[in-house]
């Protein structure tokens, strides 16, 4: 249907979290491919604790080279530069499905940006604010809000960047940062990362091994 009415459209498809090239290879046939994108969201923050930073490296570069065993052109529909799930609400309202790998930092919350006849502003006084899931990691406390830990520096930060850029380059059609801008998080925003150098393309991450230990 979609081939005749636009064909020039790409059919994108999720993986379900299932990396295995035997799930998927033959959902289409082989003659029946075009404009065919299997999509995979692959984040660092849930994998736990990681004290070096190469590890993360390593880690995702392994998981990557696998996707060229997939018959179609791979996009990474979402990921980003966060190694922990310390940023507000990642598992829902009030929410986070994963204890802390480090501790969060913790920072004042955003203030509206709507004017005082649209925008109103929370109790910034509360303990807590509720209703909340099945635990308060990812809460609103005492006008705080948490955000990335600070295990690692913004130098790390620029290697886990670079390195990541190199192996998405190397091994997948497509790729975007989620998400375009954050309030608090700069390792969740495109445009933050972007301008502090993180995630900029250079001679390293486009035609030369990266060696995460460098």
């Amino acid at each position: 249907m979609m081939r005749e009415q636009q064909p020039r459209l790409k059919f994108v498809f999720h993986d379900a979290f299932r990396t295995d090239p035997n799930t998927w290879n033959d959902l289409f046939e082989d003659d029946d491919i075009e404009n065919v994108i299997m999509d995979t969201h692959q984040y660092l923050a849930w994998w736990g604790a990681n004290e070096d930073i190469g590890g993360y490296c390593d880690g995702y570069g392994n998981l990557m080279s696998n996707m060229s065993n997939f018959k179609y052109p791979v996009w990474v529909g979402e990921w980003s530069l966060a190694t922990d799930v310390c940023a507000t609400w990642l598992g829902g309202f009030n929410d986070n499905n994963t204890p802390y790998a480090f501790d969060c930092q913790w920072v004042d919350c955003p203030y509206t940006y709507l004017d005082e006849s649209t925008g109103t502003d929370f109790d910034r006084t509360a303990a807590m604010l509720g209703p909340y899931g099945s635990n308060t990691l990812s809460t609103i406390q005492n006008g705080k809000c948490p955000k990335d830990s600070a295990f690692f520096s913004d130098d790390d930060v620029m290697t886990l960047g670079q390195c990541m850029m190199w192996i998405l380059n190397d091994n997948v059609d497509g790729h975007f940062l989620w998400t375009v801008r954050n309030e608090l998080e700069e390792r969740w925003e495109y445009k933050a990362a972007y301008d502090a150098g993180w995630i900029k393309n250079n001679a390293m991450t486009e035609n030369v091994a990266f060696n995460a230990t460098q």
